[in-house]
């Protein structure tokens, strides 16, 4: 089966949904003169863009993939160490050596078996999106929950409007079908939400969350509830890995080192990765 098919189907249903919701719903809404309408609708179509935009943006964005040692090029050989310990917030991480992408995975990287590619800050690979959630991507993944939310409640409640005033009930069969589709999609998405609302709360990802990485131990990531949203919404979007490495040519390698604050190498130990270049400019 098509790995995109999961995708392509999502996209399907939102535009073929939100489009039956316009050519009558709305329509028929529009022409009912007792209330005005046209605030809500307005809104209604201003969200949908939102959410179609957020959607295209996940789907489309690298989640910040590392690329690949070149064999030639890898000192990796019978000896090298599974693990290897970082200091980040005066506490030990332990850093994994990826036997496919041939690095030690910085912290919270994790390797993708559906993308066969290590991504940094690995939230979890989404099939809807046909992508990984990581770094570069998880605001417009989240984005794209809270504005298909409010796309759905919406949408639902026009909908759940028109077919209670309308005599008799099938006669207006799309805004049915558009309101059944929206009862069996509200409360898996909003827990969705809700679900993600919590973690960033904490300072988690997805797969720490479920892997129960950091259970029984304080958490090195988190800067609180509310300096964790605010890193999530209004820093910019950090740069990308890949074509990154091609400039070691010409550019010094520094080492996976945080001045101030952050994460830094126990001593007498060697570099983790080349993709430590970008590590002083950004924060874990």
């Amino acid at each position: 089966m098509c790995k995109a098919f999961p995708f392509i189907a999502a996209m399907f249903v939102l535009i073929v949904t939100t489009g039956t919701f316009n050519a009558f719903t709305v329509r028929r809404l529009l022409e009912d003169k007792s209330f005005n309408f046209i605030p809500i609708v307005v809104i209604s179509e201003i969200v949908f863009i939102f959410t179609l935009l957020n959607f295209l943006q996940t789907a489309f964005t690298d989640p910040g993939v590392l690329q690949k040692e070149n064999e030639e090029e890898s000192d990796n050989d019978f000896h090298t160490p599974l693990f290897k310990n970082v200091i980040i917030n005066n506490m030990t991480v332990r850093l994994k050596y990826c036997d496919t992408c041939q690095f030690y995975r910085p912290p919270r990287t994790s390797h993708c078996s559906m993308c066969n590619r290590c991504i940094e800050n690995f939230d979890h690979h989404c099939p809807w999106v046909n992508n990984c959630v990581g770094r570069r991507n998880y605001r417009f993944f989240f984005c794209f929950l809270m504005w298909l939310s409010l796309h759905i409640v919406l949408t639902l409640s026009l909908c759940i409007f028109r077919c209670a005033t309308v005599r008799p009930l099938w006669s207006d069969i799309p805004s049915l079908i558009v309101a059944i589709v929206c009862f069996l999609t509200v409360f898996p998405i909003i827990g969705l939400l809700s679900f993600h609302i919590a973690l960033i709360k904490m300072g988690l990802t997805t797969n720490e969350q479920v892997t129960h990485k950091f259970s029984g131990s304080d958490n090195p990531y988190t800067h609180g509830c509310a300096k964790n949203f605010i890193n999530l919404f209004c820093k910019a979007k950090p740069l990308r890995y890949l074509g990154y490495k091609e400039m070691c040519n010409t550019k010094p390698r520094l080492p996976f080192f945080r001045r101030e604050h952050g994460y830094k190498l126990q001593p007498n130990e060697d570099n983790v990765s080349e993709y430590s270049l970008q590590v002083e400019n950004t924060d874990v």
